[in-house]
């Protein structure tokens, strides 16, 4: 079942259920920026008079073909009312649904925090005609708060590596090495917020930073990704820690915060006792 199939299955079910008032269809589906392909999921916000009364009957989702695999990750044993809940269902054809049944009156709030929000369905014309961008996903301009907190998470975490590969506990190393390159890809898409005036959206895992960053340096930043090996897992940390600096050092400019630059020789010189312990 294609995309235009199943959103035409989901808008008939709404009209035809009279609890269901409200169907706003959200994610990439409705991005002007992302180029559309099969493995795009459906993403839908049902807004209802009645949650419970919309779990109580989930006859309506064998009506999109047969379930490979689902999660109702709000589900709580025992529990009988909820102030929303998901269903995120994977079809054994290949197309998936993800649908969030929210009360009614959450409708102009969800719309106001999401601007990917195209309205297929509004019986009581609440919802409004909107527009729909990606405003709500782009990369924010950080505060010297946020800038502050990446720097540390970055460094605290970057002596637990060397440890790790001090103490050959390489799985330790590895989730550590995973820390520090989430640190480094949130300073990478402040430098490009702040190529792009902040109209940038990153994506999920960053991929949307590509695009905006030299070859040289995006490849810089794959090669963060080791494997399971000793040298390998080195040479990560010391290219992580390099780039981290002169990415952090562009933000603090274009900011106009204070670069801790003795932190880091401090830290470098940490490492370096760290390398040669025990040896």
């Amino acid at each position: 079942m294609n995309h235009e199939a199943v959103l035409e299955q989901l808008c008939e079910l709404s009209k035809e259920d009279d609890n269901v008032r409200v169907l706003v269809l959200n994610g990439s589906l409705v991005n002007p920026n992302v180029e559309a392909d099969v493995y795009q999921d459906v993403d839908v916000s049902c807004f209802v008079r009645d949650v419970s009364d919309f779990l109580e009957d989930r006859t309506w989702i064998g009506r999109f073909g047969e379930v490979l695999i689902m999660q109702t990750p709000d589900e709580v044993p025992g529990r009988l009312v909820y102030d929303r809940f998901a269903f995120l269902i994977q079809y054994a054809d290949g197309h998936r649904i993800d649908l969030t049944v929210r009360p009614l009156c959450d409708v102009e709030e969800a719309i106001r925090e999401d601007s990917l929000s195209l309205v297929l369905v509004d019986k009581d014309d609440r919802a409004g005609q909107l527009v729909p961008t990606d405003e709500s996903y782009r990369v924010r301009r950080p505060t010297r708060w946020e800038y502050d907190q990446c720097w540390n998470e970055f460094w605290w975490v970057s002596l637990y590596v060397v440890k790790g590969i001090k103490r050959k506990q390489l799985l330790y190393a590895y989730d550590h090495i995973t820390i520090m390159r989430t640190m480094l890809r949130r300073m990478l898409s402040w430098q490009v917020g702040f190529q792009t005036d902040f109209t940038a959206n990153a994506g999920k895992s960053g991929d949307g930073l590509a695009p905006y960053i030299d070859r040289d340096s995006w490849e810089a930043y794959l090669a963060t990704y080791p494997v399971m090996e000793t040298t390998s897992l080195e040479t990560s940390h010391r290219l992580l820690v390099d780039q981290f600096e002169r990415v952090s050092r562009l933000v603090a400019d274009r900011s106009g915060f204070p670069y801790h630059e003795e932190e880091a020789y401090r830290m470098r010189d940490a490492f370096l006792t760290l390398w040669h312990s025990n040896d």
